[in-house]
């Protein structure tokens, strides 16, 4: 009986250590970042901006805006952050491209670019759909943010928020140094309002969801416009490249170099 005592106790010291052990590493594992994130709601979306930390005063930072896919949409001011977002704001990456980063949501049922899901036809005439309106507004507003490189602001998307980068460099091509559209499309008949903007388009050649074609069409567009994009397409790959574009070791270097004269 003594014996059996004495082993349940050692078991439960174990299992004790084992606990704190998985406690410290889940901890570490929520800490890898150490960016300040701040969520607003704001013009009725949420969203949320990452800041370096520590944030020096006299520095002028970067500004990633980052579209979210279809699959993220919503209210939560959660779902939009779990793709691309947790690789830049990664210490490895904010150690060499430390950067502001702003993560709009875009409300269910909507789309940051005027185009039907699945066929991913442009509709309403190309009108400025609610949601992109208001990702316009809130840029405006966080991009006087004096710690802002105004001469550094990047828009980056995929699936949907492809489609919405194109969209926003239609819309506002004055504003941005660089896109990048991964795995979306645009609307080819306004390819002369952004072809003098730098950018690289990333596609899965075996993408079932949005069809390479439309990153092709629109690279041989520019291309027809005097613009020289970058384009990577991923042989095999289906819809989920986003996690090897923005992974691409070129792909940050490039980006980070672009700027407005």
């Amino acid at each position: 009986m003594k014996n059996s005592r004495i082993g349940y106790f050692i078991f439960c010291i174990a299992a004790l250590f084992m606990m704190l052990s998985l406690s410290n590493c889940a901890r570490k594992f929520t800490h890898k970042s150490k960016m300040v994130k701040i969520q607003h709601v704001d013009e009725g979306m949420p969203y949320t901006i990452i800041f370096p930390a520590p944030l020096k005063k006299t520095k002028k930072y970067p500004l990633i805006l980052f579209l979210h896919g279809a699959g993220e949409r919503g209210v939560d001011n959660q779902k939009h952050l779990i793709h691309v977002v947790p690789h830049l704001i990664s210490d490895s990456i904010q150690k060499e491209f430390a950067s502001i980063i702003l993560v709009p949501q875009c409300p269910e049922d909507e789309y940051w670019a005027p185009v039907k899901r699945n066929e991913w036809m442009m509709s309403d005439n190309g009108t400025i759909t609610n949601p992109m309106e208001k990702v316009i507004r809130i840029l405006d507003k966080v991009k006087q943010d004096e710690r802002v490189d105004q001469h550094k602001i990047y828009v980056v998307g995929l699936s949907m928020g492809g489609f919405g980068t194109c969209d926003i460099i239609a819309r506002k091509p004055e504003i941005f140094a660089a896109a990048a559209p991964i795995c979306g499309g645009a609307d080819l008949s306004k390819v002369d309002q952004f072809k003098d903007i730098p950018i690289w388009v990333f596609h899965g050649a075996s993408d079932s969801v949005v069809s390479v074609t439309l990153s092709r069409e629109l690279v041989f567009k520019l291309q027809q416009s005097g613009s020289k994009p970058k384009y990577t397409e991923y042989p095999g790959v289906g819809h989920n490249v986003w996690d090897a574009a923005v992974r691409d070791p070129l792909f940050l270097p490039w980006l980070f170099k672009q700027h407005k004269k």
